[in-house]
Protein backbone atom coordinates (compact mmCIF):
# COMPACT_ATOMS: atom_id res chain seq x y z
CA UNK A 1 0.00 0.00 0.00
CA UNK A 2 1.27 3.43 -0.94
CA UNK A 3 0.56 4.96 2.48
CA UNK A 4 2.92 2.45 4.15
CA UNK A 5 5.74 3.63 1.86
CA UNK A 6 4.89 7.27 2.45
CA UNK A 7 4.82 6.80 6.22
CA UNK A 8 8.30 5.22 6.11
CA UNK A 9 9.62 8.10 3.98
CA UNK A 10 8.01 10.67 6.31
CA UNK A 11 9.51 9.08 9.41
CA UNK A 12 12.98 9.19 7.79
CA UNK A 13 12.78 12.79 6.64
CA UNK A 14 10.15 15.49 7.17
CA UNK A 15 10.16 19.25 7.75
CA UNK A 16 11.04 20.30 11.30
CA UNK A 17 7.97 20.93 13.46
CA UNK A 18 5.50 19.24 11.13
CA UNK A 19 3.48 16.30 12.48
CA UNK A 20 1.75 13.46 10.59
CA UNK A 21 0.74 10.36 12.54
CA UNK A 22 -1.77 7.64 11.62
CA UNK A 23 -4.57 7.28 14.17
CA UNK A 24 -5.18 4.00 15.99
CA UNK A 25 -8.11 1.64 15.57
CA UNK A 26 -9.97 0.48 18.70
CA UNK A 27 -7.87 -2.73 18.66
CA UNK A 28 -4.64 -0.68 18.77
CA UNK A 29 -3.60 -1.22 15.14
CA UNK A 30 -2.70 1.75 12.92
CA UNK A 31 -5.39 3.29 10.75
CA UNK A 32 -3.41 4.44 7.72
CA UNK A 33 -6.56 5.95 6.19
CA UNK A 34 -6.90 8.56 8.96
CA UNK A 35 -3.96 10.72 10.07
CA UNK A 36 -3.58 13.45 12.68
CA UNK A 37 -1.39 16.22 11.29
CA UNK A 38 -0.12 19.61 12.40
CA UNK A 39 1.67 22.43 10.63
CA UNK A 40 3.78 24.99 12.52
CA UNK A 41 3.23 28.69 11.86
CA UNK A 42 5.97 30.26 9.78
CA UNK A 43 8.41 32.59 11.51
CA UNK A 44 7.80 36.28 10.86
CA UNK A 45 4.11 35.83 10.01
CA UNK A 46 0.94 36.31 12.08
CA UNK A 47 0.87 32.49 12.41
CA UNK A 48 4.33 32.29 14.06
CA UNK A 49 4.27 30.22 17.25
CA UNK A 50 1.07 28.40 16.32
CA UNK A 51 0.66 24.70 15.63
CA UNK A 52 -2.28 24.24 13.28
CA UNK A 53 -3.99 20.86 13.47
CA UNK A 54 -5.81 19.10 10.68
CA UNK A 55 -6.92 15.53 10.18
CA UNK A 56 -6.19 13.90 6.80
CA UNK A 57 -8.68 11.31 5.61
CA UNK A 58 -7.66 9.09 2.72
CA UNK A 59 -10.07 7.23 0.42
CA UNK A 60 -9.51 3.68 -0.78
CA UNK A 61 -8.55 4.98 -4.24
CA UNK A 62 -5.63 7.05 -2.87
CA UNK A 63 -3.39 8.24 -4.53
CA UNK A 64 -5.80 8.71 -7.45
CA UNK A 65 -7.82 11.09 -5.27
CA UNK A 66 -6.34 13.53 -2.74
CA UNK A 67 -6.86 13.26 1.01
CA UNK A 68 -9.58 15.33 2.65
CA UNK A 69 -8.09 17.94 4.99
CA UNK A 70 -9.81 20.39 7.32
CA UNK A 71 -8.11 22.66 9.83
CA UNK A 72 -9.57 22.26 13.32
CA UNK A 73 -10.41 24.84 14.48
CA UNK A 74 -10.90 26.65 11.14
CA UNK A 75 -7.88 28.70 10.10
CA UNK A 76 -7.90 32.12 8.49
CA UNK A 77 -5.19 32.14 5.83
CA UNK A 78 -5.17 33.49 2.26
CA UNK A 79 -4.41 30.01 0.85
CA UNK A 80 -7.07 28.12 2.83
CA UNK A 81 -10.56 28.14 1.40
CA UNK A 82 -13.68 26.97 3.26
CA UNK A 83 -15.87 24.44 1.45
CA UNK A 84 -18.55 21.91 2.33
CA UNK A 85 -15.95 19.14 2.05
CA UNK A 86 -13.48 20.88 4.35
CA UNK A 87 -10.68 23.37 3.88
CA UNK A 88 -8.94 23.12 0.56
CA UNK A 89 -5.32 24.25 0.56
CA UNK A 90 -3.50 25.25 -2.62
CA UNK A 91 -1.34 22.11 -2.56
CA UNK A 92 -4.48 19.98 -2.56
CA UNK A 93 -5.99 22.00 -5.41
CA UNK A 94 -2.94 21.22 -7.55
CA UNK A 95 -2.79 17.61 -6.34
CA UNK A 96 -1.12 14.95 -8.47
CA UNK A 97 -0.71 11.27 -7.63
CA UNK A 98 2.76 11.09 -9.22
CA UNK A 99 5.32 9.89 -6.66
Amino acid sequence: IRLVQERKAWRKDHPFGFVAVPTKNPDGTMNLMNWECAIPGKKGTPWEGGLFKLPMLFKDDYPSSPPKCKFEPPLFHPNVYPSEQGNIHICVCTYTCVY
